[in-house]
């Protein structure tokens, strides 16, 4: 994992994070904002109920009883005060000013025979009678009309009465809440954000500093393990030169020609997860087809010399926008693999499409005993299912994870092995580079 990498990591956790945190902050804000819509409601609906209990008037009496008991207030009352419907607010003297209402009387016949407007002056009566004829049309008793809630009742003797409520201020606190709400839920997602990007950035940075220095063991290590392979095999050239070759001298070259190669492609993996594509190595119109082929052809005499045939289809005007010395890179690393596990006087094929702005490679060989392989191991670095086909042919099981480096990291890409009629195939779907 690279510096880019962790940084994407973070960006990741950034996002789910407040994710979840809007959803939490909006859930919270409407179960408040619903309980009270509730509350509020069921309280507008009980006013109503005691309007229309006392025929169309609100007690001035003070409840001395209930206001006394009041006094024993301990949580049970809490809750229940909190949550009950049913208004306590009317035993107060004060309600029959501060409730602003209106009522309009029915006769037997249905027909409006009182029209009470005292505690809404700004109402006409002929306003009220209209307001009343149309709750008389709807089929529910009790509902809304704007800022007014209104409850219609007919008793047993064909007489009626319908209550308008005005509403205003219980919707205008309940509007009020909400409007709260969303802007509290703004103010905490954005100091949320500058919380955790904060956060985030010092944990990740431990990670980027471990790893800056891990990219500088290797580099020192390849450094310095060059010097004494470099002497071990002059030394053993110059003792075949003075004695003759030998079985022994032979073993020692072939351990320090591979020890070599090991170095070198610790050191490819460690620049293949530092490369960034820059602007200036980017072809917005890179002829992929030529690049390919390119490449393909170079293996050919490689195939031929183990006795392997190399095939390919690659279309012509293949296009993408991609850097050419990573395309070329993503070929040699497949088609190299592919030839040294390719089963003895096997075929390796080589197929390109164009997909969209992008192109799929893909790369086959074949691969006889594969059906019981792990394929989802295949691109972990120094993995390698069977060492008999590369045990003295450089393989290190570093190239796949160069290859997934490039086509997930580079361009956005997938990267897949799977294995059918003795034949295991690699591909890759490259997108274009933005």
């Amino acid at each position: 994992m690279n510096e880019k990498s962790i940084k994407k990591l973070r960006s990741r956790f950034i996002l789910y994070s407040m994710c979840v945190l809007l959803v939490v902050m909006f859930t919270l804000s409407g179960l408040i904002y619903l309980t009270n819509t509730l509350v509020a409601k069921g309280n507008i609906r009980h006013i109503l109920t005691y309007i229309v209990r006392n025929d169309g008037e609100v007690s001035t009496e003070v409840d001395l009883a209930g206001r006394m008991a009041g006094q024993n207030y301990d949580f049970l009352h809490f809750f229940a005060e909190v949550f009950q419907s049913e208004s306590k607010e009317m035993n107060f003297p004060e309600t029959h000013f501060l409730t602003r209402y209106f009522v309009v009387l029915l006769d037997e016949d249905g027909e409006i025979q009182e029209v009470r407007i005292v505690h809404m002056d700004e109402l006409t009566e002929d306003e009220a009678r209209a307001y009343a004829r149309k709750a008389l049309k709807k089929s529910r008793k009790f509902g809304q009309d704007g800022y007014y809630y209104y409850q219609v009742e007919h008793r047993k003797d064909g007489s009626g009465i319908v209550v308008y409520l005005d509403a205003t201020y219980q919707l205008t606190v309940t509007r009020r809440l909400l409007y709260s709400g969303l802007i509290l839920v703004g103010f905490f997602l954005i100091v949320s954000l500058i919380f955790i990007s904060v956060i985030s950035g010092k944990a990740i940075r431990p990670e980027i500093r471990n790893m800056e220095m891990q990219k500088q063991f290797i580099t020192n290590a390849s450094h310095e393990l060059k010097t004494p392979l470099a002497v071990i095999k002059a030394n053993t050239e110059m003792q075949e030169i003075l004695e003759g070759e030998s079985e022994w001298t032979q073993s020692t070259l072939r351990q320090v020609d591979r020890m070599t190669g090991l170095i070198q492609n610790l050191v490819q993996i460690t620049r293949a997860q530092e490369v960034e594509l820059e602007t200036e190595a980017l072809n917005d119109r890179l002829d992929v087809s030529n690049v390919v082929l390119d490449t393909v052809k170079t293996f050919v005499p490689v195939a031929a010399n183990e006795d392997k045939s190399l095939e390919w289809t690659i279309p012509d005007n293949v296009h993408m926008k991609a850097a050419e010395s990573q395309i070329r890179q993503l070929t040699s690393l497949l088609v190299d693999n592919a030839i040294k596990y390719c089963d003895e006087k096997g075929q390796i094929r080589v197929t390109l499409a164009q997909r969209g702005r992008g192109c799929m490679l893909t790369v086959s060989n074949s691969y006889a005993d594969g059906a019981s392989v792990d394929y989802s191991r295949f691109f972990e670095r120094f993995y390698r299912q069977d060492t008999s086909h590369n045990t003295d042919r450089g393989g290190y099981g570093i190239g796949l994870s160069i290859a997934e480096n490039i086509v997930t990291e580079q361009y956005r890409g997938r990267i897949q092995a799977s294995w059918k009629n003795g034949e295991i195939t690699f591909t890759c779907q490259l997108r274009a580079h933005a």
